[in-house]
């Protein structure tokens, strides 16, 4: 896997003297919260007839999960969905190294958050680097975190 090229934002917050001001593992965790905390439009589109849309802006973040109901959701297919979207839309993962676990907790049935641990592998400069994130998803809001 190639490095990937910074994002604008990141090329725009490197000072006159050509230090970062905050590391990549800081970017990373920024942009993939604003990728899970973006609600995708396609969830209310039929995108049936359109296969090439799944990996378009149009389909970019997670479908709202606020008006669902914890036990209605299966972890699973929540976790599979939550890996597909980070495969497809955060390129300085490598994609063959993404796993998403749940978190369960069977202390706690009636929680408002899901709880899903987040592994993969960047290749930055040339050096592998271990990414492990835990995000927690509130249906109350139903905004991602990372903690």
């Amino acid at each position: 896997m190639k490095a990937s090229i910074p994002a604008l934002y990141d090329k725009l917050a490197i000072s006159s003297d050509g230090a970062q001001s905050f590391s990549w593992q800081k970017s990373l965790i920024r942009d993939i919260a604003a990728l899970l905390n973006d609600a995708s439009r396609s969830a209310s589109l039929n995108l049936a007839h359109r296969p090439y849309c799944a990996g378009a802006v149009i389909n970019y973040g997670l479908p709202s999960l606020s008006r669902q109901l914890p036990i209605s959701v299966e972890l699973k297919v929540l976790a599979a969905h939550i890996q597909n979207i980070i495969t497809t839309f955060e390129p300085r993962i490598d994609p063959k190294s993404i796993i998403v676990i749940p978190i369960v907790d069977a202390e706690q049935p009636a929680v408002l958050a899901l709880l899903f641990d987040i592994h993969g592998r960047c290749q930055l400069s040339h050096e592998d680097h271990m990414i492990n994130i835990r995000i927690a998803l509130d249906y109350s809001c139903g905004t991602v975190q990372v903690i």
